[in-house]
């Protein structure tokens, strides 16, 4: 008995295993909306009406994917035409079918390979066992906090049942994916198994599968077991208990506040659905409590924004062509911070890397640094570590540019020195094959700058990275004029393949995110300058909700000491043509930088006596006359700097679009996501004219760098 639906394949095995394979149709990856999920109602409700059928095994029949989850262009369409009713009959559906499931006599068993996210997790929990691959893809997470939402179909409910209470607030709280010996560990998944995916995804090949064989051994177990569900541990049931229960929710929120304070609602309100779910029933729980939490939330304007910049992001991905001919092997010049880095995400993803650097003590500092951010991934129980050998062999070490010479693409992460790089390129353009492309991952110098003398300048290209490069999504891919289509199109599908957002930004000073940044840190220090508390100057950014989405909300100060202040010099002094409004204190920042380390803003949580002192001394020097200032105004010299250079950035073709600038410094900069971004929250907060006229003010009181830009109260941004 076999059958093909629009986006399940069925077909039932001997010994009564009903095999389903999820491929929906018209997308690249399995997706719950009201069409897929009416398809599997039918199919579970012809599973308990068969005879024949025993037991379930659900199989993706999508590459590296399990499921995605809910369709977030459905819930994104519903939010924009604020019309949530069917939004509200597929929770139902999601709600009765599940519910269906768990009860069902006959087990389900998911044989999860790939991504298994949000709802199709929350599928997963459904079945009474889940086997999972030990392939790189596999993951698993809910997920929905981070798109201003909770798990809505029925995650609230079955997950704490499964893995018990703390865990299962870890992981709802703070959306975080967990790998296949992680989840096996908790008792998220029954079995890991070591399986190769079938490079033919139909439903004869994956047959073949030991994932697929294991899953169907574990049907037929589960058959003749009266037990269905795995008991939770003494311990998972002490702490899930009744009398233990409002402690261990009140400590998540605890954390959750201190994470990312009362910005998001989502996860607080997670935990009061966990919190009351626990004493009902999954399916009273999930309609009574979770649904109405879900609607309410998806309701709001966080979650409108949230999952905006995600669709964002995935237009951004949809758009890098496919490759002809995609890299396998890459060179990496450079091993100091960034350039260690980079190696190490590429040896993480499977490139073979050729790390080359001039001075042997920093490249043996760089693979220990690649070494170490392995071995914590060990400890973790991300990777075994065998994993964490072979990423290590990927990797060869090297100061001899000719065993870079035979690499395709050569990322350039040498130290910010104008004649340094363009030195490295002419070495490149020397040794390297002659159609081989020089990625430069520069944040300071224009792309023209560095091929001004390339012979080859068409083979240039721009890929910067953030740092840290394993946290930070977004890649600036630059494009200068001479930059040919095959060197964009070779960087973006790079980025890609690292799991990155490649957003394309026009060759200028400071690209997109630097410029714009620059005028945010550039205002911080001359309010140091002018006598204004160091605390006080982070805490009117923290409350704003800068770089609340790292979990670590940080002020400009706080951020000019991890970049480093003299990384921060050495952009604002690159960006001087940018003119008078990027001004900043010099004679300050020489003082900071003057011993042999540089002195922070910070030390140990507390504002730096030494950077105090140092404050002090250059306003007897520097007499600046600064009456009391309201939060307000520190508020608007900060960040309406900003939107002025983003509108000017739009106006000179840095990129096309307001969203793009939202997104980079969404990803790139830790700009609020709960606010839309910085040209969407803007636009909310006040009229252009209002903007205008509130730069002007400023300028009238502190100087020519507040000047807005020609046709910025025209709108149109």
């Amino acid at each position: 008995m076999s059958g093909r639906g629009k986006h399940f394949k069925t077909t039932l095995l001997a010994g009564g295993t009903f095999l389903a394979g999820f491929d929906y149709s018209g997308k690249s990856v399995n997706v719950l909306n009201s069409e897929s999920l009416s398809e599997w109602q039918e199919l579970v409700r012809f599973v308990r009406e068969s005879d024949s059928v025993k037991s379930v095994v659900l199989v993706s029949l999508k590459e590296g994917n399990f499921c995605a989850g809910a369709d977030l262009e459905q819930m994104h369409d519903a939010q924009q035409r604020r019309s949530f009713q069917p939004l509200e009959e597929l929770v139902i559906t999601a709600h009765r079918v599940f519910d269906e499931m768990g009860r069902s006599p006959k087990p389900f068993v998911a044989a999860v390979e790939g991504a298994c996210l949000g709802g199709g997790l929350e599928l997963a929990l459904a079945c009474h066992a889940r086997m999972a691959s030990a392939h790189a893809k596999t993951c698993f997470a809910l997920p929905e906090v981070k798109l201003g939402i909770l798990p809505g179909f029925g995650g609230t409910m079955r997950l704490p049942r499964l893995i018990g209470l703390p865990a299962a607030l870890d992981m709802i709280t703070s959306g975080r994916t967990i790998f296949p010996r992680q989840a096996l560990r908790m008792g998220l998944t029954d079995a890991m198994v070591t399986s190769l995916p079938s490079a033919v995804r139909t439903l004869e090949e994956v047959q073949k599968e030991t994932l697929v064989q294991v899953a169907v051994a574990q049907a037929g177990r589960l058959c003749s077991s009266s037990v269905r569900l795995r008991p939770l541990r003494a311990s998972q049931r002490l702490l899930s208990a009744p009398g233990i229960r409002s402690l261990v929710c009140g400590y998540a929120r605890r954390q959750v506040i201190k994470r990312v304070r009362q910005f998001y609602p989502a996860p607080l309100r997670a935990i009061d659905a966990v919190a009351r779910g626990m004493g009902m029933r999954v399916l009273e729980g999930s309609m009574t409590v979770e649904k109405p939490i879900l609607l309410e939330l998806m309701a709001g304007p966080i979650s409108s924004s949230l999952v905006g910049l995600f669709l964002k992001g995935e237009e951004l991905k949809r758009k890098v062509p496919p490759l002809a001919e995609p890299v396998t092997r890459l060179g990496v010049l450079g091993a100091g911070l960034m350039g260690s880095q980079i190696a190490g995400q590429l040896a993480e993803k499977g490139y073979s890397v050729v790390l080359r650097d001039v001075a042997p003590n920093i490249l043996a500092t760089g693979m220990g640094r690649i070494h170490q951010a392995q071995v914590l991934q060990v400890r973790k129980k991300v990777i075994l570590p065998s994993d964490l050998r072979y990423r290590i062999m990927r990797i060869t070490p090297t100061v001899q540019f000719r065993d870079v010479s035979t690499a395709p693409l050569v990322i350039e992460a040498v130290s910010e020195k104008l004649d340094v790089k363009r030195a490295v390129l002419a070495e490149f353009e020397s040794n390297a094959s002659s159609d081989a492309i020089f990625a430069t991952n520069t944040s300071s110098y224009t792309l023209a700058d560095i091929a001004s003398k390339a012979v080859h300048p068409e083979r240039c290209v721009g890929l910067h990275f953030f740092n840290p490069v394993a946290r930070m999504l977004l890649v600036e891919v630059v494009r200068a004029p001479f930059t040919s289509d095959r060197a964009l199109a070779q960087a973006c599908g790079l980025a890609k393949r690292l799991g990155k957002f490649p957003l394309v930004v026009r060759d200028g000073p400071g690209f997109l995110v630097n410029r714009i940044l620059s005028r945010y840190l550039a205002e911080a220090i001359i309010m140091v300058g002018e006598g204004i508390p160091i605390r006080r100057i982070d805490a009117v950014a923290k409350g704003f909700g800068m770089a609340a989405d790292s979990g670590h909300p940080m002020g400009p100060l706080e951020l000019l000491d991890l970049i480093g202040l003299q990384v921060a010099r050495h952009v604002l002094t690159s960006l001087a043509v940018l003119g008078s409004r990027l001004e900043s204190r010099d004679v300050l920042l020489e003082r900071f930088l003057s011993g042999k380390k540089p002195v922070t803003f910070w030390r140990s949580e507390k504002e730096n006596a030494e950077a105090l002192d140092l404050i002090t001394q250059y306003r007897r020097t520097v007499p600046i006359e600064a009456g009391p200032v309201s939060d307000d105004i520190l508020h608007q010299r900060l960040f309406l700097p900003m939107v002025d250079e983003a509108v000017r950035c739009l106006q000179e073709k840095i990129v096309e679009h307001p969203w793009q600038v939202d997104f980079a410094l969404t990803y790139g900069i830790g700009f609020p996501a709960f606010r839309g971004g910085l040209l969407t929250w803007a636009r909310q907060s006040m009229t252009p004219a209002g903007l205008t006229e509130a730069l002007e003010k400023l300028a009238s009181q502190y100087g020519k760098r507040f000047e807005p830009c020609p046709g910025l109260s025209n709108g149109g941004w």
